[in-house]
């Protein structure tokens, strides 16, 4: 008799907790977003790479992104920087969707 209501409490918190917002945290999710995110970004880089063949990246319409690679503070660019807050936003996700 206690294993069977132990049972229907944890069912019905169950099923509270599925009708009031939400999956449960899915790290494998995160974790194919990501890869798929670097996989985007790995081909972005590699199609400029070969499009631009011989001319430097400054020559064309991508001369704009120079200002992303020139040191701000520290000797960091913005490019870093930006990688870093990208980095800490998703890091302070994560730690709040494991914290409820």
């Amino acid at each position: 008799m206690r294993r069977r209501r132990m049972l229907e409490r944890s069912q019905r918190a169950r099923e509270t907790r599925d009708r009031m917002g939400g999956g449960d945290f899915n790290p494998a999710g995160m974790i194919r977003i990501a890869g798929f995110g670097a996989a985007i970004v790995v081909a972005v880089a590699v199609y400029i790479g070969f499009h631009r063949g011989g001319e430097t990246i400054y020559d064309g319409r991508w001369g704009v992104m120079e200002r992303l690679i020139r040191p701000i503070i520290f000797g960091a660019n913005a490019l870093e920087l930006l990688a870093l807050v990208f980095a800490g936003l998703i890091a302070w996700r994560v730690w709040k969707k494991m914290q409820s």
